[in-house]
């Protein structure tokens, strides 16, 4: 017991807009994901973790049936809450960069960006997905995932700029005009922002790449590609428009269904 509540020792300091059930549960699975917490191995009680880690057993509660929820954790009668055999494969159904993603099974992933361009008009498909006029200026990003030296996809984003981005605050701000050129501006704003970044959408379809597509996924023009159309709120507002060209060796991508909560009738 002592090993465990060392590795989860420390007050929850909360970042605006995230829940501290949140927090708890990020600061579990993230001892979970390392290895710090070994597989079988039994959790001390919510009363210890949340002396530990200066938050209320309610708290502590909701953030363990979360992890149970997501696989991570088992509840075992009469034991207590142990840390399951395997981890679940985090799949599709979590708001992850596409480099993250794909990095699960690539692990030499890298990300290059080809193209940054401030628009000073929007394009209607662009316009309607970030929720501003044709003729606010908008951010174009585009980079290509690839693995040792084979091209994988093509993420192409698009952002509000001008005063449209400086409404969502100074960090994000901050973060998208001053991006790691070593990942998307969806990795960018992930890693900052953690769970208060947003919840999101992806729209996923069968197609083709088009000329200019293609020469950068080298391709042809007519090779089916999967495309993921991805948007993501921030509050109501929508902040990020993405489309993910994925070419067919990239996989298949996972997504991980939960059982029915609800009862049918009869």
């Amino acid at each position: 017991m002592d090993v465990f509540v060392t590795v989860l020792h420390g007050p929850i300091t909360p970042r605006p807009g995230v829940p501290l059930r949140v927090e708890v549960y990020d600061r579990i699975a993230g001892a979970i994901r390392v290895g710090a917490l070994s597989p079988h191995s039994l959790l001390p009680s919510e009363s210890e973790l949340g002396e530990a880690m200066a938050v209320s057993r309610t708290v502590v509660r909701e953030a363990l049936l979360l992890l149970e929820e997501d696989g991570l954790l088992r509840s075992r009668r009469g034991i207590g809450r142990v840390v399951s055999a395997s981890q679940p494969a985090v799949g599709f159904e979590r708001l992850r960069p596409m480099e993250q993603i794909l990095s699960d099974r690539f692990h030499d992933l890298s990300v290059s960006r080809t193209e940054v361009t401030l628009q000073q008009e929007s394009a209607l498909f662009i316009a309607e997905g970030l929720g501003i006029t044709s003729a606010s200026p908008s951010l174009f990003i585009e980079s290509v995932l690839s693995s040792n030296g084979d091209t994988l996809a093509l993420v192409q984003e698009h952002l509000p700029a001008g005063e449209n981005l400086h409404a969502f605050g100074t960090r994000v701000q901050r973060i998208v005009e001053d991006i790691d050129p070593a990942a998307t501006c969806l990795g960018a704003l992930t890693a900052e922002l953690g769970p208060a970044f947003g919840t999101g959408r992806s729209e996923l379809s069968v197609g083709t790449p088009g000329v200019v597509r293609a020469k950068l996924l080298k391709i042809r023009p007519t090779s089916p590609v999967l495309i993921v159309t991805l948007t993501v709120h921030v509050g109501s507002r929508p902040l990020y428009l993405a489309k993910v060209i994925l070419r067919p060796e990239a996989g298949p991508l996972e997504i991980a269904h939960s059982a029915a909560r609800g009862h049918s009738s009869a």
